[in-house]
């Protein structure tokens, strides 16, 4: 059998796990850049005060080469690290939203042979205003075991979701008279490990919606 006549449960199977695999990947590059950066923490090295000279430029100020070469380390670390912080940020919603969206239309009846994902003009996954759908709305799944665990998956998304749903142009958060920056951060910071959990839920979700599709074909 080829990929091109493999039957769309199958198709849609390797869609939803593609989204977590590129999921995956990015959180342990993200987690590399995190622990690549804290060997050059400018509290943790010994500075060499020593300068040089340039004998083209005699009468400019001594060079600190030490100095230098920290501070472009640090700044390559910086980047890094901000940059796999993204790839994270939106492989782990691309997964949490692609899983469930297979998963909501498969319990629909419907029979997608691949999860349908649009792109911003920056490169980044196109996630429609209706975000994550709760549990709840997920009708068929009552048999299935994982359901309590799915609703805390997306108790944890709603708890840190709002801020980065405001972050990514999504909606607008409702700001509390104590406002606090440093909870910002720390929601900011946990919200793709809570998509990323919510993307793992679904598709365990998922492959339980699909067991009455696959099992005709297995006989």
């Amino acid at each position: 059998m080829t990929r091109t006549t493999m039957p769309w449960f199958e198709t849609l199977t390797d869609s939803v796990a593609a989204l977590g695999a590129a999921a995956q990947e990015a959180r342990a590059a993200r987690r590399a850049a995190q622990a690549a950066g804290t060997q050059v923490k400018f509290d943790r090295l010994r500075h060499v005060v020593g300068s040089i000279a340039d004998p083209c430029r005699p009468t400019a100020a001594p060079d600190r080469p030490h100095d230098q070469a920290l501070l472009a380390i640090v700044a390559s670390h910086l980047a890094h690290e901000s940059h796999m912080a993204e790839l994270y940020d939106d492989a782990a919603a691309a997964y949490a939203f692609g899983a469930t969206w297979a998963l909501l239309r498969v319990l629909d009846g419907q029979q997608p042979p691949l999860v349908e994902l649009g792109r911003q003009a920056d490169g980044r996954t196109a996630i429609p205003d209706e975000l994550f759908p709760v549990p709840p709305a997920f009708k068929g799944l009552d048999a299935w075991d994982g359901l309590q665990q799915f609703e805390q998956a997306r108790a944890e998304l709603d708890r840190v979701g709002d801020l980065w749903a405001y972050v990514r142009g999504l909606d607008q958060p409702d700001i509390p008279d104590t406002f606090d920056p440093g909870d910002v951060n720390e929601k900011l910071a946990a919200a793709p490990d809570a998509a990323f959990a919510y993307g793992r839920i679904a598709e365990s979700a998922l492959t339980f919606a699909l067991l009455d599709h696959r099992h005709p074909h297995r006989r």
